[in-house]
C-alpha cells in the first residue's frame, strides 16, 4: 500500500472556521490601500463622486479576480502562491497626467495597451533583468512616491494655493490628525494590528468628522443595492502612442517589483519560484491591468503588504488569499462600500495618503542605499532624479513643447526611469575605452 503524499502547506486548504477569518484579513491589510487609488485619480482628474463609487467597485473586482488568478492559477497565468493584486501607485501619477491632458478614453486605451504588453513581454522578460539593477528600480521607486506626496498634500490643504477653500483650518486639521494617529497606532498596537493603522485612523478621524460635522454620510443609503461594474463606463478606450509609452515604461518597473515579491513569497513559504512562477505571475499582473481598460480601473501589481502578512503569521495556504479574492469580488458587487469611500472627507484621505506615498520613496530609498556608492552610481542616480523631479519643482517647465513631448516629461516617473535606464546602460553595460586600455597595459 502506498503512503500518503504529504501535501505542502501552501496547497492545504484550512477548514472554513479558519479560512474566513485569515481571508478576511488579507482584505483589511490590503483595502485602506486600495481605495486610495480611486480616490486619488478621481481627485486628480476633477471626476464626481458617482464615478468615485464606480472606481471602487470596479477596482474591488479586478483585485479580486487578480488576486483568485495569482493563488488558484489558470493555464499559466497565475503563480499558484499566496499574492494578492492591487491597483498600483506607480501607474496613478501618468494615468491622472494622460486624462486631464487627452480624457479618459485615451487614458483608459493606455492602461489597456500596457497590460497586454506586459502579458506579452512576460516570457522573455527574464533576460532583460539584468537591465534593471536596484539603481535603477529604486531611483524610479524613489521618484514615484516623491512625486505622489503633492497629491496627498492637495487633498489635506484643499486643492492649490488661490483656490477657493485651500489651507482651510478644518480640514488642514483632519488631515494633520489622521497623520497623528497612524503613527501614534503604528507605535502602540501589536504588530499584527499595525497593519490596520491606516485603516484604523481613517475610521476613527472619520467618526471625528462626523461627530463634528465635518462629515456627511448621508448619500451612502441612497442608490442601488447591488451593481456589478459595467465595461466601457467611460467610453470605449482609444490609443495615443506617446501616452501608451508612459504607461509601458512604468510597466517595466512593475514587472521588476513582482518579480522581487514573487520570489519574496517564494521564500516566505518555502516553494522557491523560479522563472516559470515569475513568468505566470506576470501574465496575471498584466491581463487584469488589460482589464482594467476594459473595466475601467486603473493599473495593478502583486501587492507587497500582503507578503508581510504571510511572513508574520505563518499561514502559508494559498487557498487563505484566494478566499480574499472572493470577498473582493462580493465587495465589488455592492455599491454602498463605495458610497462610503466617497463619504471620507478628503483630508482624512489625504492625511492617511501621504502616510502611504512617504512609505513608497522610503523603500526606494532604502534600495538605494544597498547600492554601491561609486561615482557612476551616483551619476545615475543623481540626474535621473533632477530629471524626474524638474516638472514637480518647476511647473509647466516643458510648455513650449510638442503636445506628446509634455506628456512624456511632465510625469516626471517616466522621464527619469528612461534616464536612469540609459545612464545605467552608458555606465555598466557599455564597453569602457579607458577600462580596455588599462587592461591592455597591464598585460
Amino acid at each position: 500500500m502506498e503512503a500518503a503524499v504529504e501535501r505542502h502547506p501552501v496547497d492545504e486548504v484550512p477548514r472554513p472556521a479558519r479560512l474566513v477569518p485569515l481571508g478576511a484579513q488579507h482584505v483589511l491589510v490590503m483595502y485602506a490601500s486600495t481605495v486610495a487609488v480611486p480616490f486619488i485619480v478621481a481627485a486628480g482628474l476633477g471626476l464626481p463622486a458617482r464615478d468615485v463609487v464606480y472606481l471602487v467597485a470596479a477596482d474591488l473586482l479586478l483585485c479580486g479576480v487578480g488576486t483568485l488568478l495569482q493563488s488558484l492559477g489558470i493555464w499559466r497565468i497565475g503563480a499558484r502562491l499566496p499574492l494578492v493584486i492591487g491597483a498600483a501607485y506607480n501607474g496613478v501619477v501618468p494615468m491622472v497626467l494622460i486624462g486631464s491632458q487627452h480624457g479618459l478614453p485615451v487614458m483608459y486605451g493606455s492602461v489597456l495597451v500596457a497590460g497586454l504588453f506586459m502579458v506579452a513581454f512576460s516570457p522573455v522578460f527574464g533576460r532583460l533583468l539584468r537591465f534593471f539593477p536596484p539603481v535603477v528600480v529604486g531611483t524610479t521607486i524613489t521618484l514615484i512616491g516623491i512625486t505622489l506626496v503633492p497629491a496627498g498634500a492637495r487633498l489635506v490643504f484643499g486643492g492649490k494655493p488661490g483656490e477657493p477653500g485651500f489651507g482651510a483650518l478644518p480640514g488642514v486639521g483632519l488631515g494633520l490628525l489622521t497623520l497623528l494617529v497612524v503613527v501614534l497606532l503604528y507605535r502602540f498596537l501589536p504588530a499584527p494590528l499595525g497593519q490596520l493603522a491606516i485603516l484604523l485612523a481613517m475610521a476613527l478621524v472619520t467618526l471625528a468628522a462626523v461627530v463634528t460635522g465635518q462629515a456627511d454620510f448621508g448619500a451612502v443609503g441612497h442608490g442601488p443595492l447591488v451593481q456589478a461594474p459595467e465595461p466601457f463606463h467611460f467610453g470605449l478606450p482609444a490609443i495615443d502612442p506617446v501616452a501608451c509609452l508612459s504607461l509601458v515604461v512604468i510597466q517595466f518597473v512593475l514587472m521588476v517589483e513582482t518579480a522581487g515579491q514573487v520570489t519574496a513569497v517564494g521564500e516566505a513559504v518555502d516553494r522557491p519560484a523560479g522563472p516559470r512562477e515569475i513568468g505566470a505571475a506576470l501574465r496575471a499582473d498584466g491581463l487584469i491591468t488589460a482589464l482594467g481598460g476594459v473595466v475601467q480601473s486603473f493599473v495593478y501589481i502583486t501587492f507587497t503588504q500582503n507578503i508581510g502578512v504571510v511572513t508574520l503569521t505563518r499561514v502559508r495556504s494559498r487557498y487563505v488569499t484566494a478566499a480574499a479574492g472572493v470577498m473582493l469580488i462580493l465587495l465589488s458587487l455592492f455599491p454602498v462600500f463605495g458610497r462610503v469611500v466617497a463619504a471620507v472627507p478628503e483630508p482624512v484621505l489625504g492625511g492617511a495618503t501621504l502616510a502611504m506615498f512617504a512609505t513608497v520613496a522610503v523603500i526606494g530609498v532604502r534600495m538605494l542605499a544597498a547600492v554601491p556608492r561609486d561615482t557612476p552610481n551616483l551619476v545615475i542616480v543623481a540626474v535621473s532624479l533632477a530629471v524626474g523631479l524638474i516638472p514637480m519643482a518647476l511647473p509647466g517647465a516643458y510648455g513650449a513643447l510638442p503636445a506628446g513631448a509634455r506628456l512624456f516629461l511632465d510625469g516626471g516617473v517616466a522621464a527619469g526611469t528612461v534616464t536612469a535606464l540609459l545612464l545605467n546602460l552608458l555606465f555598466h553595460h557599455l564597453p569602457s575605452r579607458r577600462r580596455e586600455r588599462v587592461g591592455e597595459g597591464s598585460s
